[in-house]
């Protein structure tokens, strides 16, 4: 029964998702940072890390000034990207440029485990952490924890443009994780339902699909909600590392049910056969559909984004950043 549990996880989740729209979201959380204007110089990459990645996608040189990560979908111009001055980034920029990066494609074509042989691709076994009662599948709160402590070698080490790197990586994880389908594929009878049905597989996968692009239009193409709930939100702090990602985790989960509810409300499983275009989002929220999933969607990034928030100014103390 476990394992036949354990596998509906994963037959709904066919291909890799993440929630879009990470430099966006980090650029507005570390406006209130206190060091977040400090000139940091630019340093290569020197540490050996038990982590795998793809070497086809792993960047480890500076790519200030290119945009490289950023997301396709957003508007090409924000947030800033300018190109580094005397061989120096402000802590702001390495955050908001590389928090993006773990969806490049460093985390795919790998065989980190076994349960990924019915997604059909690893990244998302870096990027969520699904649980449904006692069970539960993937790594997306080790990853954060594992950059946090990467992040912390560096600082400890002096290194300080690797230190706010991997830090960027380690947001980009527990960014993820505020994604209610990060936390929860579907419901059970859905996840039985989709290990033999395609189409309710499709369904499953576009209503993701959906909600990772749903962040990118909040930010980029609605109104100034998304932006003053994230600048807004005050610090929440937590004894433990393990605390702050585990509480975004379960605010997320416990919010699946309404959101799931709402998207198929919305869209309608035939709609769903497809994935959700922004024009489509556009209309939708013109004729005023999406009213109770944008509260639940700001109700979660107005408290991840305080736990976020409290997180960083917790771990730059801990590293002597800031005071």
């Amino acid at each position: 029964m476990k394992k036949l549990l354990l596998s509906l996880f994963v037959l709904v989740s066919l291909v890799s998702f993440s929630w879009s729209g990470h430099e966006a979201l980090t650029y507005y959380l570390i406006q209130d940072l206190p060091n977040a204007s400090t000139l940091v110089e630019i340093t290569p990459y020197n540490y050996v890390e038990d982590r795998v990645y793809n070497q086809d996608f792993l960047v480890l040189e500076d790519v200030a000034g290119q945009r490289k990560f950023f997301e396709p979908l957003g508007d090409g111009v924000f947030p800033p990207d300018p190109t580094p001055m005397n061989n120096k980034l402000p802590v702001w920029q390495i955050l908001t440029i590389y928090s993006p990066e773990p969806d490049n494609g460093m985390d795919e074509g790998l065989n980190l485990d076994p349960l990924q042989v019915l997604i059909g691709n690893s990244q998302g076994v870096r990027h969520m952490r699904y649980r449904i009662g006692i069970l539960s599948a993937f790594q997306g709160d080790k990853s954060f924890l594992y950059f946090v402590n990467m992040s912390k070698i560096a600082f400890e080490n002096g290194d300080r443009y690797w230190g706010y790197r991997f830090l960027a990586r380690a947001l980009h994880y527990i960014e993820d994780l505020s994604q209610p389908y990060h936390n929860a594929p579907g419901e059970l009878g859905e996840m039985i339902w989709a290990a033999m049905n395609k189409n309710m597989s499709t369904i499953l996968g576009n209503a993701h699909y959906f909600l990772d692009d749903y962040l990118v239009y909040l930010l980029y193409y609605s109104d100034n909600a998304a932006r003053e709930t994230i600048l807004g939100a005050k610090p929440l702090f937590f004894d433990t590392y393990e605390e702050y990602v585990q509480s975004v985790m379960d605010y997320t989960l416990a919010k699946f049910p309404i959101v799931h509810r709402e998207v198929k409300r919305i869209f309608g499983e035939d709609t769903l056969l497809q994935r959700i275009k922004i024009d489509d989002m556009k209309e939708r929220d013109k004729d005023g559909e999406f009213a109770v999933l944008k509260s639940e969607i700001l109700s979660i990034l107005s408290y991840s984004s305080s736990v976020i928030k409290g997180f960083l100014l917790d771990f730059l103390k801990d590293v002597g950043e800031i005071d």
